[in-house]
């Protein structure tokens, strides 16, 4: 009797193959799909908050490991806002990109009841302000003299 060559004891006898393949793929795309659900489990942030007000009800924090210039003034940065004057605390994430010197916003992501795709002013919000301020600051501070 004729022996298999070793690398077919590592795959599955044919009728089993293409349950085995499935499952392998099943588990590739549950995991990478893991990243896109909740992309906080997949990459480390590090949390600063950088306004509150409402004696506290209402936060905004930005993730400073996501700082990202882009060039022209411009940055991106991830970023949450808790607002808890329903009683239940309500977080929206956000993936937003400031416009340092117009001092306007879009919201590029969001995740949550409300968002902006479009630039809006930043000045009327003073949450959103004080965040534009704290990573327009950070890129600021990055740049070579």
């Amino acid at each position: 009797m004729k022996q298999r060559p070793h690398f077919f004891k590592l795959v599955p006898c044919p009728g089993r193959l293409a349950r085995w393949i499935g499952s392998l793929i099943a588990l590739v795309l549950g995991c990478s799909l893991i990243g896109a659900i909740d992309p906080s489990s997949a990459l480390a942030a590090t949390w600063h908050s950088v306004a509150e007000s409402s004696q506290g009800q209402q936060q905004q924090f930005v993730d400073i490991d996501s700082i990202e210039p882009l060039g022209w003034g411009h940055v991106r940065v991830g970023s949450y806002y808790v607002d808890r004057r329903s009683g239940q605390p309500q977080r929206t994430d956000y993936l937003t990109e400031y416009d340092c010197d117009r001092r306007r916003f879009r919201d590029v992501e969001f995740h949550g009841p409300v968002g902006r795709s479009r630039w809006m002013p930043v000045d009327p919000d003073p949450l959103n302000s004080a965040a534009m301020e704290y990573v327009c600051e950070a890129i600021a501070q990055k740049k070579p003299a």
